[in-house]
Parts: C-alpha cells; structure tokens; sequence
C-alpha cells in the first residue's frame, strides 16, 4: 500500500473511531433528551445541519461552476456532522455548552442516514460523478455505523457503567481531538503544496462562500425562531464547525478520491476563524444588550 492509502484506508477510520469514541465519553442519555425540554434551538440547529448546511452547499455551487473536485468537496462537507471541538469553542464564547454539547450528538447519529443521499445526490448533479455504487444507502449507512456511532453507543456505555474510567480517560481523547485537528492542519499544508495557485483560491473562495450563507442561514433561522443571542451563537458555530475528519473519511477512505481532500482540508483552518468571528460578534451584541 502507498502512504496516501495507509492514511486514507487505516489511519482515518481508527482516527474517526478514536474520536467518537472519546465523544460518548462525555455524553449521557440526558445529553439527548435535553432537547425535548427546550425544543426550539434543537430543531434549529438540527434543520442546520440536516438541511441548511446542504442547501446552502448546493446553492453556492448552482450558481459558482467550480471544478469538480473542489465542488465534490464542498458537497461532502455540507453532508457532515458537528465537530467535536465546536464545544470547546461555544465553551470559550461562554455559549450554551449543553445544547452546544446535545446538538454535537444528535447530529452525529442523523447525518450518518443523510450523508448517502446529500453526497449521492450533490456530486451527480455537481460534479459529475456518479457516487452511487461507493456509496449505497445501506452500505454506507452500515459503515459510517461503525466508524461513529458503534463508538459512540461504546463510549456513553462506558460512561454509564465505568464512570470513575470514563472520567480518567476523557481528557486524553480531548487531546486526541486537538491532534487530529493539528493532523488537519498539517495535511492542509501537504495537499495544497502540490496544487496550483489556482486551485487553492478556487477551493478558499468556495470554502468562504459555504461558511458565510451557511451562517447567515442558520442566523436568520435562529432570529426568526426567537432565540436569545448566546443559543443564536451555539447555533451558528454548530452549523459551522464540522466533524472535518468525517469529510476525509468519504472522500479518502468510501469514495477513495484523494482530489476530494483539498476542500475539507481548508474548511478545517477557515472554521475556526468564523467562529471566532461569530463569538466576537455575539459578544459585542450581548455587551450592548
């Protein structure tokens, strides 16, 4: 095996599975139920990323023609679950962590049966390629199974029976989230160094263009909902802070098309600068409240 199939075949799948893992150790059943005492900001952000983050991929790209790859990766981002490290971000915006932290599992487990359908559905129509022999609906949904949410289900099982363990060894999976994200940096850097310059602008502009409508988005969904100003900034950095380590797990490890990383690679530094934005934006509002 090449080193680019070691990374995209083992390495990516036993990363995904480590952090999901590490995920549901931190989560209880309360974690899901939460939301049903406080549905409004739920179902915002879950309409979010079930349908927002989806429709404002596939509106930039109706009107933006990008290459296929880059559009492909688009495609794919839009289709994924919330990141892991989002928490932290709503933590240091002194946002609601427990819906931060609801929305971030709940997500997890719906976009595992959405993501065959977005992805089949957006690379067709946008980039050309026909996905749905990679990725057929049971097939996929049994797969991503296994890399998400069978780690997940073991780590709140853990958390549940063993949770003196759990507690001891959470810390070390949050540390493993902050190398994965290093990883990405990294593997930003490694994928854009061979490409045109070209390239890397088209792959940033469309990137930029995914961030902004998806926030706008969800903004506007959370002010029409009424929601207050810190669960209107959960939401927003929600929608926008993707699991990016999903995206690499489609595009490098089901659909094996390395091309594909270049989007995701970028969308994994530009994230956090626009949610950084969004919690210094949401601050200022609360300030002047």
């Amino acid at each position: 095996m090449t080193p680019l199939e070691i990374g995209t075949q083992i390495v990516l799948p036993i990363v995904l599975i480590m952090v999901m893992f590490g995920l549901g150790l931190s989560l209880t059943g309360a974690d899901f139920t939460r939301v049903l005492r406080t549905p409004r900001p739920a179902i915002v952000g879950i309409l979010g990323h079930a349908f927002l983050l989806p429709l404002s991929a596939f509106s930039i790209l109706t009107v933006f023609h990008f290459p296929p790859m880059i559009a492909g990766g688009l495609v794919i981002l839009s289709a994924c679950p919330g990141g892991v490290t989002s928490n932290a971000v709503v933590y240091a915006g002194r946002g609601d962590v427990a819906l931060a932290v609801s929305l971030t599992a709940i997500s997890s487990i719906v976009t595992v049966f959405t993501i065959p359908l977005v992805v089949g559905f957006g690379l067709t129509h946008f980039a050309g390629m026909d996905a749905s022999v990679q990725l057929g609906f049971l097939d996929t949904v049994s797969r991503l199974g296994r890399y998400i949410l069978l780690p997940l289900f073991t780590g709140m099982a853990i958390k549940r029976f063993l949770p003196d363990f759990a507690l001891r060894v959470e810390g070390y999976f949050r540390i493993l989230a902050m190398i994965v994200f290093g990883f990405i940096l990294i593997a930003s850097v490694m994928i854009g160094s061979g490409l045109e310059i070209i390239d890397l602008q088209l792959a940033f502009t469309a990137v930029m263009l995914l961030l902004i409508t998806a926030s706008s988005a969800g903004y506007f969904a959370c002010r029409l909902a009424r929601l207050d100003t810190m669960r209107t900034m959960t939401v927003v950095i929600e929608t926008g802070v993707q699991n990016v380590t999903t995206a690499y797990l489609i595009a490098g490890t089901l659909l094996k098309q390395p091309g594909l990383l270049l989007t995701p690679a970028i969308y994994g530094t530009m994230m956090f600068v626009t949610a950084g934005v969004v919690v210094w934006l949401a601050r200022r509002r609360a300030a002047t409240a």
